[in-house]
């Protein structure tokens, strides 16, 4: 298992055209659907990323193109047995890949929404949160722990979020999360 996150996503318009350029017809496509060049940016500079994984850990030289299962996670159309993920977010890129499966989740810190956590929250994260000193860092710790672990299992978001993390989708899973305060981001890994 490897993962690596970027945090550095100065990249002006001219070079980001050419890493554009870059990506294969169908990511090129899907980096363009994009509005905003931030998007852009962030869909771009993910799919190099993991491409340098591939390339590092694997040998892989060709530009991966994905397929997907039940609940529309990605996978390697051309090597099955490598899992991966990606996550993005203004302030980094993430990517985890592995021989096991996997989940992944970036988030930028933000301010805090008690409304938004007791929606997702169950009540002994609620006491997590509120004993926290800095109840935003403990919400997003929460929330992409959520988010990884349902990246994994290729479910998104579901509807008992109050209960993922205490729900049998955590068998032999490890889950592990990295608080940047300074570049204000967090991010958890899942494996398998």
């Amino acid at each position: 298992m490897n993962y690596r996150i970027i945090d550095d996503l100065a990249l002006g318009s001219e070079e980001l055209e050419k890493r554009i350029l870059a990506l294969p017809e169908w990511r090129r496509i899907l980096a363009r659907a994009f509005k905003k060049e931030q998007g852009r940016k962030e869909c771009t500079l993910a799919y190099h990323l993991l491409c340098q994984m591939l390339r590092e850990d694997y040998g892989i030289t060709t530009p991966p193109v994905f397929d997907y299962g039940e609940h529309h996670k990605p996978f390697l159309k051309d090597y099955p047995d490598i899992h991966f993920n990606l996550s993005h977010t203004k302030k980094a890129i993430a990517c985890i890949v592995s021989d096991s499966p996997c989940g992944i989740d970036v988030e930028s810190l933000g301010r805090y929404n008690d409304q938004v956590a007791r929606y997702c929250m169950c009540d002994e994260e609620m006491e997590q949160i509120n004993a926290s000193p800095d109840k935003d860092v403990a919400f997003i710790s929460l929330w992409t722990k959520k988010e990884a672990l349902l990246k994994l299992t290729g479910e998104g978001i579901t509807d008992d979020l109050k209960t993922v993390l205490f729900s049998s989708r955590m068998e032999g899973v490890t889950l592990k999360t990295i608080i940047n305060e300074e570049k204000g981001y967090c991010v958890s890994i899942a494996v398998k």
